[in-house]
């Protein structure tokens, strides 16, 4: 007897050892996450309508609310958001990290980025612009020569700036997506050479500049996951596609673009 009520509590304490464990399989498990029931996204805000915080602090924009669905298709509780920049996400540095899971900030898809990083299926596509000041007396790249132009390092933007932009133009560079806007306010650049979402979003949003000119690129934006996180990225991709095919994508592009 006693032998009997001795193997049945080691039995009960095998499982309620095995559950403090978490030898259960969960979301959290599979994918990887750094806080539980959490994706942690690292972006590069503001970069308006993608990603930016709204006048309560809460970040949001379409990239953002493209990532709370995706977290809810994975049946976790929510996002946390974490402003890290844009070379730390472009660098593979902020996910190598831990300080993430996942990125998305208005990234384009390139081969070079790719042996950095490892990219979900592409959400967005855009192309490449110039928004110059109506002061400025200027409606082309072409006639940028001798005036100053805006762009954020390490973009596709300062790459096409730097191979389209007439010679004797002023190319600066600035980390801060914001602070393309700030220059271009101080008139201290003349133009701003990005995406054409955040140009044409300012533009419409502010007077004293137009959207002078756009630049098919075709461009491809994904989230952004470290090498390796296969099952995350799977998960994410999976989700992407459900968002598409029950119409949540569309409802989304269409709340932020119309």
């Amino acid at each position: 007897m006693k032998l009997t009520r001795l193997i049945a509590l080691v039995a009960v304490l095998a499982l309620v050892a095995a559950a403090c464990n978490g030898d259960e399989p969960d979301a959290d498990n599979e994918l990887g996450l750094i806080a539980p029931g959490v994706l942690t996204v690292c972006t590069d805000a503001p970069y308006s309508p993608m990603e930016f915080e709204d006048e309560n602090g809460e970040y949001t924009g379409f990239e953002i609310e493209l990532m709370r669905a995706i977290a809810t298709e994975l049946g976790l509780s929510g996002i946390e958001v974490v402003n890290t920049g844009f070379d730390p996400i472009e660098s593979g540095l902020a996910l190598n990290a831990g300080d993430c899971d996942i990125a998305a900030a208005s990234i384009t898809i390139l081969p070079e980025r790719e042996e950095r990083v490892d990219f979900a299926d592409g959400h967005f596509t855009a192309d490449q612009s110039l928004l110059v000041r109506d002061d400025a007396g200027v409606t082309s790249l072409a006639e940028f020569g001798g005036l100053s132009l805006a762009v954020q390092s390490n973009t596709t933007g300062e790459a096409f700036a730097q191979e389209n932009a007439p010679e004797g133009t002023d190319i600066r560079s600035f980390e801060n997506p914001g602070d393309v806007f700030v220059a271009l306010e101080a008139n201290n650049v003349q133009g701003v050479l990005q995406d054409i979402v955040p140009n044409a979003d300012y533009a419409l949003n502010n007077e004293g500049v137009t959207l002078a000119e756009t630049f098919p690129t075709n461009e491809s934006y994904g989230f952004a996951v470290k090498e390796g996180a296969a099952d995350l990225l799977a998960a994410v991709n999976a989700a992407l596609q459900t968002l598409r095919d029950n119409g949540t994508y569309d409802q989304l592009y269409n709340e932020w673009f119309g």
